[in-house]
């Protein structure tokens, strides 16, 4: 019986114990759950009130560096010369003795002709070791003069390396060769100089005892292919010479640039042809808006043909061809310079640049419009101030943003080109942009003279 009783004690006792922690596990999870609503609470808090009442001080910027931009109209570019075949009068093997692109005289010689192949390749290596003796004739004159100096060596050296270098780049192989022996030819007076070759006897010496030799195995020459007028010479011959004359280039039509063809060159009826004359033409279609640009445009342009020649080449504007019933116009262009990569082109990709703009590069999203104040004075001397809204952007100078006036010369879809150095009179607000600025592109609450951290 007391068991029983005892036994009883005991379960209510437990049963109270269990109800005493579930009720204290629920009370501490009501406590966590309380703190964290109020936590979440006072962060939402802080958010609203930092961004709506103390604003915000993150920024993003960049570097205003320059840059260069063209308006620039791609198209095709026929060439268009007075062009004059050389005819092929000899039986024999010819040697030639000038390159394309060299410039000729009327009745100059082209070619000499031999009876066979190694007497003309004998004839060809003759006239360059002649070129190399007297190379090497003219650096040894460099050891008795007082006149050259080593820094002046120096220079040219570097300007040489620099030049070969650039060719490369460029893939100008035409000049490459001529250029290399520039480079080679400053090395060597560089040698002399500081007296790391004293002469070069010897090597004249081993050049003239081979001239010799070859000489002496040669047959003279059977004739002579020259020239009848002046102007370049190359040896390439496409059957467009005669395509169009010079003289009607203002009625040339689009129609006629698309449906020209070459005609049929006998095969060994030329050795070349002479460009006579200085001035070349481009006759390049163009779309009715094109055409209509160029119109507005100032007569001097530039073109750049890519596959020729990597500079861009100075060019006027002939005129500009519209003719009823074509959709397309064509605009003829004169350039009057040559080497002997142009002396080879006819039909090339071309790029018309019309307007070269120079300056600092800006995105557009960094621009806006602020308030200046400017002091103006009266005819008596009186001193006014105006407030004149002008467009600018925000620099980052240290902790603080100044703003500064920018003329904008050149605007795109993204980014606007800036001048670097406008008329200090057009300056209202005191400082305009400079390279590597950093100017403000993302930020809330600008204002000239804002701390920012």
């Amino acid at each position: 019986m007391k068991n029983n009783q005892k036994h009883s004690e005991k379960s209510k006792y437990n049963k109270r114990t269990t109800e005493q922690k579930i009720a204290t596990r629920k009370l501490t999870q009501r406590i966590f759950m309380g703190v964290s609503v109020a936590l979440v609470f006072i962060f939402i808090v802080f958010i609203f009130v930092t961004t709506n009442f103390m604003g915000s001080d993150s920024i993003v910027t960049e570097t205003a560096y320059k840059t260069t931009v063209s308006d620039t109209i791609s198209t095709s570019g026929f060439v268009i010369r007075d062009e004059e075949y050389i005819d092929n009068t000899s039986t024999g093997v010819l040697a030639y003795q000038v390159t394309d692109g060299e410039k000729v005289t009327a009745n100059g010689t082209i070619a000499t002709i031999y009876e066979n192949e190694s007497d003309a390749v004998n004839f060809q290596r003759i006239c360059e070791i002649e070129d190399e003796i007297a190379d090497l004739k003219t650096l040894n004159n460099i050891s008795n003069s007082v006149n050259v100096g080593l820094d002046s060596v120096n220079n040219q050296l570097d300007y040489r390396l620099t030049s070969f270098i650039e060719s490369v780049n460029k893939r100008d192989f035409n000049n490459i060769s001529s250029i290399e022996n520039e480079l080679l030819s400053a090395i060597y007076r560089k040698q002399i100089i500081t007296g790391d070759q004293m002469n070069f006897d010897s090597n004249i010496a081993q050049l003239e005892e081979e001239k010799a030799q070859l000489e002496s195995s040669t047959h003279n020459s059977i004739g002579e292919i020259t020239t009848t007028s002046s102007g370049y010479f190359t040896s390439t011959i496409d059957g467009y010479e005669n395509a169009f004359s010079i003289d009607d280039l203002k009625e040339l039509k689009y129609s006629d640039i698309e449906n020209i063809k070459p005609a049929d060159i006998g095969e060994n009826k030329y050795v070349g042809k002479i460009i006579k004359g200085v001035n070349w033409y481009l006759a390049c279609p163009v779309t009715t808006e094109q055409a209509v640009a160029i119109t507005h445009n100032s007569y001097d342009v530039s073109v750049k043909i890519p596959y020729a020649l990597s500079d861009l080449i100075p060019a006027k504007v002939v005129s500009v061809n519209q003719f009823t019933g074509e959709d397309k116009a064509i605009v003829v262009l004169e350039c009057n310079y040559m080497n002997a990569a142009l002396t080879q082109i006819r039909n090339e990709s071309v790029d018309i640049v019309l307007n070269t703009y120079e300056g600092l590069k800006v995105s557009k999203k960094a621009l806006h419009d602020d308030f200046v104040t400017q002091t103006l004075y009266d005819e008596n001397g009186n001193e006014k101030s105006e407030d004149i809204k002008v467009q600018g952007v925000y620099v980052k100078y240290g902790r603080q943003l100044i703003f500064k006036q920018v003329f904008i010369t050149y605007s795109d879809e993204e980014y606007v080109i800036c001048s670097e150095n406008p008329d200090s009179d057009m300056i209202i607000s005191g400082s305009t942009l400079k390279l590597y600025d950093e100017v403000v592109v993302e930020g809330d609450d600008l204002y000239d003279g804002k701390l920012i951290d």
